[in-house]
C-alpha cells in the first residue's frame, strides 16, 4: 500500500483520495495483491451492527487510517497531513498548535505548509 501511494503522491503528483470507494477502486487497480484490502478493513469495523451513516462515517476514518498507517513506513506519503494542515491554516490556528500536532505525526509542519501555499 506503501508503494501505490507513495507512486501516486510522489512519481504522479496527485492528490489524496478521500472517497472510500474512490480509494478501494484504485489500490486495487494499481497492486491486484490489496484485492479486498480495504473490505477486510471495513468488515473489521462490524458494520452490520451499525447503521448507513455510521459505516459511513467509518469508511472515511479508514480512508485517513489508511495514508497515516502507510506515512509510518514512508514519510514522502503525506498528502492527507498536507491537507489537515492547510486546512489549519487556513482556519487559522495558531503556530504553536501546528508544531504539537505535527510532532504527534498527524500532520506536517509549519514550513511545509508555507512550501504548499507558495
Amino acid at each position: 500500500m506503501s508503494g501505490v501511494l507513495y507512486t501516486r503522491q510522489r512519481v504522479f503528483n496527485k492528490k489524496p483520495i478521500l472517497d472510500p470507494e474512490d480509494f478501494k477502486n484504485m489500490l486495487e487497480k494499481a497492486e491486484p495483491s490489496l484485492n479486498s484490502f480495504f473490505d477486510q478493513l471495513v468488515a473489521r469495523t462490524n458494520p452490520q451492527a451499525k447503521n448507513h451513516m455510521t459505516n459511513e462515517k467509518n469508511k472515511k476514518r479508514l480512508v485517513s487510517f489508511c495514508y497515516f498507517l502507510a506515512g509510518l513506513n514512508n514519510k514522502f506519503i503525506n498528502g492527507v497531513k498536507a491537507e489537515v494542515g492547510l486546512l489549519l491554516d487556513r482556519s487559522g490556528t495558531s503556530s504553536s498548535t501546528i508544531e504539537t500536532l505535527a510532532g504527534a505525526g498527524l500532520m506536517v509542519r509549519r514550513e511545509t505548509t508555507a512550501r504548499h501555499k507558495a
